[in-house]
């Protein structure tokens, strides 16, 4: 059988089914919780009378993802099914798009294998088990790829509205992939070229109009872009020392090669000096990366707590497909070997878990997989010893009521670790905790315990 691109899109299609499917019960996690759960849920309960979210609610983004998920649950019923399903279109335009950008350059077996490990990629695949709006930029940014090297420019001008719609980070893709074209085409031409110049601001006109316009808007309601003082958001946008800048740069280069990427970028460096762009489009590439790092560095060295993996998924993105588009012609006899070194440094990366002090992007990476069924039996060792939820203290993301994390009708919750009344506490490697408490609790022997995979889940009584 050949292997054409359409052949690679019904086994990514299916893969993403499938997976779908083993997520369908998973609850809200991480950030996850407030984009698709606590933001739709004051969508619908004002009946969208209003796009504007209160301050303890808006973190500066726009509004489309919260939107659209509480529509999917207008139509169809608030479910945790309905709002993973809610994903499911974008994963197919991942899996369509994938294939028809690598088979550019690759066909046959090649483009099978740097397809699925498209799918491998551990953060992208840890956002696909969540109800996620990177999912939705990731699924626009890749289509915005393919109609611009198809030279669609009218379709591309519409696509890319969404996309300065989905987040701030959206709109820095905007800006990065902007600049991007403009910085190749200079290059490819060795000169300016103010026609060309004219014709990219004219695509990239209506998206950028109309994320300035819901910015102008939401200034006029609120009185401030991005944070304000009183947002629960605001420390992770506080300017920070020359000393934390420099470990924001740490920081940063950290999760451009955590949980395996680092032989990514180990082979594209290799690429690199082996073939000296000897193909236009790995300048090109190369280029975008430059450009995307710049763009995303300069959000991220300046602020205190804007490092999060999946904000860099397009970078990931594109130096991973830099890398696969180069393999076969870098390893034309042994290209396999270095498709397994990657499919190996994914599969031991996704699964790596750091010791418990060490913070760990745990909505990046399919480790975290194992929670959800711990989280359960934890709550179900609850009920069944008559200790109420109320009397347990537990950390981000476990602390929000059982409605919004389940969507069950439940208003019991956990209650923060920073109340010293309460009698228990349950931790996991997954929840965020000062490590003096991590200390104490470490000391303290569990009345319930269990783990699963890289993940654990204990039950302590908290000595007064």
């Amino acid at each position: 059988m050949t292997l054409s691109k359409n052949n690679v899109f019904y086994v990514l299609a299916l893969l993403y089914v499938l997976l779908t499917y083993f997520c369908r019960s998973n609850i809200f996690f991480g950030d996850m919780v407030q984009f698709a759960s606590r933001h739709p849920h004051f969508f619908l309960a004002n009946k969208f009378q209003t796009i504007f979210l209160p301050n303890y609610l808006d973190s500066g983004h726009p509004p489309l993802f919260g939107i659209y998920i509480a529509f999917a649950w207008l139509l169809f019923g608030k479910s945790l099914l309905v709002s993973h399903v809610a994903m499911l279109p974008f994963l197919l335009l991942i899996a369509y798009q994938v294939p028809q950008l690598l088979s550019r350059w690759l066909s046959g077996y090649a483009l099978l294998f740097s397809s699925l490990l498209v799918f491998l990629e551990p953060t992208l695949l840890a956002q696909a088990t969540l109800v996620s709006p990177d999912i939705v930029l990731m699924a626009i940014f890749i289509t915005s790829i393919n109609l611009y090297l198809n030279k669609k420019h009218r379709t591309l001008a519409l696509i890319l509205i969404p996309l300065g719609l989905i987040s701030l980070r959206g709109m820095m893709v905007l800006f990065a992939s902007f600049c991007a074209i403009i910085l190749n085409n200079t290059f490819a031409q060795r000169k300016f070229n103010r026609h060309h110049f004219f014709t990219t601001v004219l695509v990239f006109l209506p998206s950028v109009a109309i994320a300035a316009i819901w910015l102008w808007l939401h200034y006029q309601h609120t009185g401030w872009i991005g944070f304000h003082s009183d947002s629960p958001w605001a420390s992770s946008f506080q300017q920070v020392s020359f000393a934390q800048m420099f470990k924001n740069a740490l920081l940063f280069i950290w999760r451009l090669i955590d949980f395996g990427r680092i032989t990514v970028w180990l082979l594209a460096l290799f690429l690199l000096f082996k073939l000296k762009f000897a193909r236009q489009s790995n300048l090109k590439f190369s280029i975008s990366i430059v450009v995307f790092i710049l763009v995303f560095a300069a959000n991220t060295l300046f602020a205190d707590g804007l490092v999060g993996h999946r904000y860099f998924l397009p970078i990931y993105f594109l130096t991973l497909v830099f890398v696969l588009k180069n393999i076969p012609f870098a390893f034309p006899n042994n290209n396999k070997f270095a498709f397994a070194l990657l499919f190996l440094s994914f599969l031991i990366g996704g699964s790596f878990v750091y010791p418990s002090k060490i913070a760990m992007g745990w909505d990046a990476t399919p480790a975290h997989l194992s929670y959800y069924s711990l989280r359960n039996d934890a709550i179900t060792y609850l009920n069944n010893n008559n200790i109420p939820l109320q009397s347990v203290a537990s950390g981000f993301p476990n602390l929000d009521t059982r409605e919004i994390l389940e969507l069950n009708g439940d208003s019991s919750h956990f209650n923060s670790y920073s109340d010293t009344t309460l009698k228990y506490i349950l931790y996991s490697n997954v929840f965020n905790y000062p490590d003096s408490l991590i200390d104490k609790i470490e000391k303290t022997k569990a009345i319930y315990y269990q783990k699963k995979g890289s993940v654990y889940i204990g039950i302590y009584a908290i000595a007064k």
